[in-house]
């Protein structure tokens, strides 16, 4: 039997792909363009070559591969997982071939399919939850959304910005945006939404994510404007986070943060602030844990157990040790 693996974590910035044996050796590392096809019109180019290209560089072929699992960003209806899984099998993978949201590979990463929340925000925004009886809730289920996404964070400054609402101290900050966006003023920043600020919605969403670490390091800097935007943001998740743990029956609840803007050190504190401001004594409890295994990790863990491919006992520290090699 095949008992090599494919893991895919593919978000709306980056595609990474890992091939692995079934001693938790990774053979191959790579790392493509995004992966969401409503994002990235080069979406199925950066999936297709990102496949193609570790499978070669580990010097096997696609009949070899026991199994795939793509965790992808915008995998958010039925129909989105038929289009990605049909997309994976023109690689010709013979063996089982599955993708899920991005989120739940972050989730095995993170607990290794045991209970407990992940909140991403990253490209995208999704925060899942796994019961103790293994029931996955999405805090969409529930018409919830936390605008965590690096975009948002943007939008949201930017648009506090142009309705006036900061201060004096908010100014230094104000410069460096109208830096980032090359104009020299307010009226003229407002005249370039006016024209929609780029050409189409994906160049938007690219210019406005790419500007959220302008953001989130300003909060740190305690720039008073920065600091509502991500405590605003961070406010969202707290109660996704809490609407999640109120359908678990255990009093602790495990949680962790992912994505570039919610793993930020200020987005943590805040979240965690958040979360501890909402605890009263006897209630239920979240405990915040730091995920040291990357979401590509998670998702080679996944594709062990569809290929039934018994591994051994401290493989995910084997495969962390592995990807760190091959990413720093």
């Amino acid at each position: 039997m095949s008992t090599y693996v494919v893991g895919m974590d593919g978000g709306g910035s980056h595609t990474r792909v890992a091939l692995a044996d079934e001693n938790g050796k990774v053979l191959f590392y790579v790392q493509k363009g995004g992966c969401n096809r409503y994002h990235d019109s080069n979406a199925e180019q950066n999936v297709l070559e990102g496949i193609a290209e570790a499978i070669r560089g580990a010097g096997l072929e696609v009949d070899q591969i026991a199994s795939i699992q793509a965790g992808m960003a915008g995998l958010d209806q039925p129909e989105d997982t038929v289009w990605a899984e049909a997309l994976i099998a023109q690689t010709g993978i013979l063996g089982r071939i599955s993708a899920v949201n991005d989120t739940h590979i972050a989730h095995t990463a993170a607990f290794g399919g045991e209970p407990g929340i992940v909140a991403i925000g990253g490209t995208g925004s999704l925060i899942l939850g796994k019961t103790e009886e293994g029931i996955w809730l999405r805090n969409d289920q529930f018409g919830h959304y936390a605008p965590t996404a690096a975009r948002f964070l943007a939008y949201d400054a930017v648009h506090s910005i142009l309705a006036g609402r900061y201060g004096p101290q908010d100014q230094p900050w104000i410069e460096q945006i109208l830096a980032y966006w090359n104009v020299t003023s307010i009226p003229e920043l407002a005249a370039l939404g006016v024209s929609g600020f780029a050409e189409n919605r994906q160049a938007i969403n690219r210019i406005f994510g790419q500007m959220a670490p302008l953001v989130t390091e300003a909060a740190t800097e305690n720039i008073p404007l920065a600091v509502r935007v991500c405590d605003s943001a961070a406010d969202t998740a707290v109660v996704g986070i809490l609407m999640l743990a109120s359908c678990f029956e255990d009093q602790q609840v495990r949680m962790t943060l992912t994505g570039s803007c919610l793993s930020t050190p200020y987005m943590v504190e805040a979240v965690r602030k958040g979360l501890d401001a909402a605890y009263t004594p006897g209630g239920q409890q979240i405990h915040y844990m730091t995920s040291h295994v990357p979401a590509v990790g998670g998702a080679l863990l996944d594709a062990y157990h569809l290929a039934g491919i018994q591994v051994p006992e401290g493989i995910t520290s084997d495969l962390q040790s592995e990807l760190k090699r091959h990413t720093t």
